[in-house]
Formats: C-alpha cells, structure tokens, sequence
C-alpha cells in the first residue's frame, strides 16, 4: 500500500495574541479533517489535540536521531510558527499512545527501583552488591532508560506523520488512500 500526502492549508489563529516577541505564530487548518485516521484510514474513535511546529521541537516524529541531531546549539533555534488541530485517532493509533507511554513508565520504574536496590543495599550493609548497583545506575539504567523514557513518552504524542511545508502555510499529512479519498470527497462536497 502507497502512502499518499495530503496538503491542509493553515490560517493565522484569529484569537491568538502574542506574549513575547519570539512567540511562534499560531496557525489553525482552513478546513476539518474527516472522521477517519489518517494512517490506519480506520474509524476514528478519538479526536486527539495535536502540534506541530515549523521548525525545531515536534517538528519531526521524535527518534534518537532526531534527539541527537538537535543537540548541538546551532540547531536550537526556536519555531517560527505551530499549527494546533485535532487529529482523529482510531483504536490503533490509541493503543499505540498506550504503549509508549507504558514503556515510559517502565523505564522510571527501572531508574527507582535500581536506585532504591542501591540503597536498600548501602543500608544492609551488603558491600558486594555496591559496585554492581552503582555501575548499573551510573553508566547503564540511569541515562539509557531516562533517554529511553524521554523518547517513548514524546513518541506517545506523536501518533500521525504530520509536518509543515517551508513557508509554514501548510500542514502536510503522509496518509492512508481512504483518508485521501475521504478528504478529497469532503472538499468536492464544500464546492
């Protein structure tokens, strides 16, 4: 099955003030989408609130790559506009969210309960258990399941492959051929 990209005009928010001068222009879509997901192309069950922003932060599904390629300070620059609309999700898309945020929580989970083994441990007085559990927090479940828990939990959120064009005019949707069609049959109908 081809994915095909579907392409939502966007307007400036009319009840959108600024606060500072580097807030990023808030953009709604010009139209609704329909009540299908845009990529199972199933029922939607769930209207979910969804950003996406020109640039920077959530403005690509969240990878290790992405999160290392954002790391160095040339690249922090903030967006210069989001877009905030409701995405339709079916039950798929649902337990999708439910399970990176599973893997979330597990992974903190894993940081206390080592650390709360390490302690237990020092309290015991069992000294040869104290490098095995330091090495195991320190260098092992300490950053590994904190970036693991940080990618999972904003991967959660990220549930359509969904980005903005250049100009920022623009949201574009890598969708399913029956939500395709079902936009396509929505905009014949609002002619």
């Amino acid at each position: 099955m081809t994915r095909e990209q579907v392409v939502f005009d966007t307007e400036v928010n009319p009840e959108w003030l600024p606060i500072y001068a580097a807030t990023p222009m808030e953009l709604v879509l010009t139209e609704s989408m329909p009540e299908l997901c845009s990529e199972h192309g199933l029922p939607a069950v769930d209207r979910r609130d969804f950003v996406v922003n020109s640039s920077g932060p959530n403005s690509e599904m969240p990878t290790v790559r992405v999160l290392l390629s954002s790391m160095p300070p040339s690249r922090w620059s903030s967006a210069e506009a989001r877009v905030r609309f409701q995405c339709p999700a079916c039950e798929y898309c649902l337990a999708e969210v439910r399970r990176f945020r599973w893997i979330a929580a597990l992974s903190l989970l894993a940081v206390v309960l080592t650390i709360v083994g390490l302690l237990t441990a020092t309290q015991l007085e069992l000294t040869q258990f104290y490098i095995p559990l330091g090495l195991a927090v320190i260098p092992g479940c300490m950053p590994i399941a904190l970036l693991s828990a940080v990618l999972a939990w904003s991967r959660s959120g990220y549930f359509a492959d969904v980005w903005m064009n250049d100009t920022a005019d623009q949201l574009i949707v890598s969708a399913h051929p029956d939500f395709v069609a079902a936009v396509e049959q929505n905009r014949a109908d609002s002619r």
